[in-house]
């Protein structure tokens, strides 16, 4: 913390920080000095000249944005001089700036000509001279327009892209008055800029401004600003909403809150156009001799409650289901698992949590005792070392991804550890590259050379590690095979870069490991997660801030369904189905008998499927999920919904999987409900309603509660969603502190336990959430993969995500500029094997495994290497997961998404 200074300005006494940025410090003190080029999250730059001041025994006039204060400093920010030299700056800027105003952008320069009544031609000296100059007007970009004739060459935006984004797309062309900015070469489509807008953002003027619903936003018509929680990935963006005519017109970043401060990517700031697509579901609909028809809400939930308890009393509790939904609300999702638990009378629940990071989860609340991740996101910049194992964070969290990139700019480490070419490779210190499969191999063999050259904290290990030395010698003893050349040869990471990554890791006064679903979407996931962790411990490497392990969570709330309750092994809060105090306080805070309430491990998302298939699943009801999509070996889950006796869906559009559905449920988006997210740094945030629903849809909790009370059961009297999450306040003692109150300018991260308690940025700063308070070591030995190529099946298949979509893809592809810049499925095959097996870059092919087929788009790339492809699993006219098995992690229940032998073939 910097000391405070004594400083003057225009007579003002002020206390700042030493070093501060003086116009910021006048701006924070309600002095506002004139400027333009100034953004406080930017370098100052010091170029529209309008923000000079005078300061005593200084010289001439200076720019305040580039000084910083210092004791005794006195200013003078107003006096007649001053205000005539930005006068006279300001109307030199209009004489070669274009200054109609259509009404469609905010405008910074506009303003202050109003305030020095320039606005008034007859108060201008110098003649318009913008005309004569034939600036440019890109418009190729499918999000934002640059018009050089309203541009001020302030360099907000180039820093903007630059500094924030870490991006570097744009910058000047050509030189003094016909000067302008370009976006790589020349064209903003041909540029690599991938339409965050954080550029749009900063402008100060209508140079770049946002092309959806130009022709018909007016900012002048909004009706209203909401603050709420951006819908896609779970960064958690803080987005600001403009309505106009009840509809979601343009989002902005909310700047000075975690954990976005402002930045956005191209989904959270140009992808909320499905909240009023056509296609939304708008009423209920009952299938009727093959085919759905509309039908009430009395009929609908009529006919559900009398399906399901008929389910239930024939065939028992166990045989229903329910899968919760990592994109509905916490809200939503504490009353769908209580309605499961409450209703249904089982622990059959669960969701596309244990298609993602469940081995992740398993591995750290066996480690460590908390499945979450242990830092704040905003830490991605300020670590000494990121390892990156497993996930495309550029594409896949974007946010979080400048971070990281900033923290690359000031000099921190980076190391990536991925198959696949990923764009962060680019910011990367050392990329190590295994094949597929052989991830424990690579971090055993990190973990002994890290122990050969004495690098390991043996301190911690003493103090925080259960057991000790002794356990540590146990991981050594187990590690000692995996030499540098025995891990080069299973793994083909040349040694000297797996030496230096692992010296680089463990040498650094502070390390963080970011995993993603490249780890733990496999049959040996939780043996990934295993390795890593048992890096981590012996090195130090957590248990203080900057260090840790985050997995960064896939979806906007999958953090969240977990945290209230949504699996098949847990209550609210992480407490096991098993613990029987933990029932009996359950039960009391539900007013039902403890009896009733199942201590039977339920089944999880795969499982639930093998047993529809096996006939012992009978019923489910599944709230804004995809399985048809998402779940692995679709050919066998298409059949596992055909058997189920009754099948209710209830989302926002006809998905993949509603088709197999008995009864559809209208339900409403994030933009149209209240409630709470929680993000992956365990932060609880906000979701705010802006619009009505469409037509006769309904919010989730309250078509669950209807359900309940037409089967016969009570699951509460709540007239407000922040009456939900007060209950979830008590079922969940890590929220026990947490309310909507204190959440509303800014979200809280877990464990919150107290009203009066901050909540907690860094986990486990003083004890490990296990039954001792230590971290346990679980030395794992790598185990070649069961799925392997073969003459018949040459390749091994990777999937995942691509920028500019998300998941099912069901909300992304009906955003026209989503799909501008991304509509089509692909499989990337490396060039060598393009050539190798006389195939064309572009041409159609049909790939095929033991479980299925589809068809394709062939690319030849770098990307991947040779043996492996790799296919983005947006698409459902290529379903990925026609491919894969659902052979699965025998401690977490996931399945193997990541490796899946295939053949390709000509069309």
């Amino acid at each position: 913390m910097s000391k405070l200074v004594n400083i003057i300005i225009d007579g003002k006494k002020i206390k700042a920080p030493e070093g501060a940025n003086l116009l910021q410090v006048s701006k924070d003190n309600g002095i506002n000095i004139p400027s333009l080029c100034y953004h406080k999250k930017l370098s100052p730059t010091g170029a529209c000249r309008l923000c000079v001041v005078k300061i005593k025994d200084v010289n001439g006039l200076v720019m305040s944005c580039t000084v910083k204060v210092n004791e005794g400093m006195e200013v003078t920010v107003f006096d007649s001089e001053l205000e005539e030299t930005r006068k006279h700056t300001l109307d030199y800027l209009l004489a070669e700036h274009n200054d109609h105003d259509d009404g469609t952008y905010n405008d910074e320069l506009r303003d202050w000509v109003k305030h020095y009544t320039l606005d008034d031609s007859k108060n201008r000296r110098y003649p318009t001279i913008f005309k004569d100059l034939e600036y440019k007007i890109d418009d190729s970009s499918p999000v934002l327009t640059y018009d050089a004739s309203k541009c001020i060459k302030c360099f907000r935006c180039i820093k903007a892209c630059d500094e924030v984004q870490g991006k570097n797309v744009l910058s000047f062309s050509e030189r003094g008055i016909t000067s302008h900015i370009i976006a790589g070469f020349d064209q903003w489509s041909e540029s690599e800029c991938d339409g965050c807008g954080e550029c749009v953002q900063l402008c100060p003027t209508g140079a770049l401004v946002e092309k959806p619903h130009r022709d018909k936003i007016q900012l002048d018509k909004i009706e209203k600003k909401v603050k709420t929680t951006c819908p896609y990935c779970g960064v958690g963006c803080q987005i600001e909403l403009l309505i106009q005519n009840g509809r979601i017109v343009r989002s902005n970043g909310v700047e000075g809150v975690w954990p976005n401060d402002g930045r956005l990517c191209v989904k959270g700031r140009f992808g909320n156009d499905y909240v009023h697509s056509p296609e939304r579901l708008t009423k209920p609909l009952i299938k009727r001799n093959g085919k759905f028809e509309e039908a009430s809400w009395d009929e609908a939930l009529d006919l559900i409650a009398q399906k399901f308890t008929e389910i239930k009393e024939k065939y028992g509790n166990d045989a229903l289901a329910g899968y919760a939904s990592a994109k509905c609300t916490n809200e939503d999702n504490y009353l769908f698992q209580k309605f499961i638990r409450m209703v249904f009378g089982t622990n059959n629940i669960d969701y596309c949590t244990r298609l993602c990071h469940a081995s992740t989860v398993t591995a750290m609340l066996k480690s460590i005792g908390d499945g979450a991740g242990s830092n704040s996101i905003q830490d991605f910049a300020t670590t000494d070392c990121l390892f990156v194992t497993g996930n495309n964070m550029i594409e896949t969290h974007p946010v979080t991804a400048t971070y990281v990139k900033n923290g690359h700019y000031s000099g921190k480490k980076l190391i990536i550890c991925d198959p696949k070419w990923t764009p962060l490779v680019k910011y990367a210190d050392i990329w190590l590259q295994p094949r597929l499969g052989t991830d424990v191999a690579l971090l055993n063999g990190m973990i002994r050379f890290i122990i050969k050259e004495n690098l390991i904290d043996k301190e911690f290990i003493e103090k925080r590690v259960d057991g000790g030395m002794d356990a540590f010698e146990e991981l050594k003893q187990l590690v000692e095979k995996y030499t540098p050349e025995k891990t080069e040869d299973i793994t083909s990471v040349p040694k000297e870069k797996m030496m230096a990554a692992a010296r680089m890791y463990a040498t650094s006064e502070t390390s963080m490991i970011a995993t993603g679903m490249g780890m733990s979407q496999q049959v040996t996931g939780t043996n990934n997660v295993f390795s890593l962790i048992n890096m981590m411990l012996i090195t130090g490497q957590i248990g203080k801030e900057r260090a840790g392990i985050d997995p960064p969570r896939g979806q906007n709330n999958v953090q969240g369904a977990t945290d209230v309750g949504c699996s098949p092994i847990i209550y609210p809060g992480y407490i096991p189905v098993t613990d029987e105090e933990n029932r009996r306080r359950i039960a009391k805070l539900w007013n039902v008998d403890y009896e009733n309430l199942s201590a039977k491990p339920g089944l999880t998302t795969v499982e639930i499927m093998h047993a529809a298939y096996d006939d012992k699943i009978k019923g489910m009801f599944i709230m804004g999920e995809n399985p048809m999509v998402t779940d692995p070996d679709l050919n066998h889950t298409e059949k596992a919904l055909r058997k189920l006796d009754f099948l209710v869906v209830q989302d926002i559009f006809h998905t993949e999987t509603t088709p197999y559905a008995d009864v559809i449920l209208p339900a409403s988006s994030f933009a149209e409900k209240e409630g709470t997210f929680v993000n992956s740094d365990r932060r609880v945030l906000r979701v705010r309603k802006a619009v009505e629903m469409p037509g006769e849809a309904q919010e989730d909790w309250k078509i669950i509660v209807k359900i309940a009370e037409r089967m016969g059961y009570n699951l509460g009297k709540y007239n407000h969603a922040s009456e939900i999450f007060d209950e979830i306040a008590q079922a969940a003692p890590m929220m026990g502190g947490i309310s909507y109150e204190r959440i509303e300018h800014e979200g809280i991260q877990w464990p919150c336990p107290t009203k009066d308690h901050p909540g907690t940025a860094t986990l486990f700063l003083d004890k490990f959430n296990t039954a001792t308070g230590k971290a346990i070591l679980n030395p794992v030995e790598y185990v070649p993969q069961t799925e392997k190529t073969s003459n018949e099946f040459p390749f091994i298949m990777n999937s995942g995500r691509i920028l500019y979509h998300y998941h099912t893809a069901t909300m992304s592809r009906k955003n026209k500029v989503l799909t501008d810049f991304a509509n089509e499925s692909y499989v990337l095959m490396n060039r060598g094997d393009v050539v190798k097996y006389d195939f064309k870059d572009g041409q159609k092919v049909k790939v095929t495994s033991k479980q299925g087929e589809l068809e394709t788009t062939l690319q030849a790339s770098d990307h991947v290497a040779e043996g492996e492809l790799f296919m983005p699993w947006h698409y459902s006219e290529s379903r990925v997961n026609r491919l894969t098995r659902s052979d699965l992690d025998p401690f977490s229940k996931i399945a193997a998404f990541k490796l899946t032998a295939c053949k390709v073939e000509k069309i």
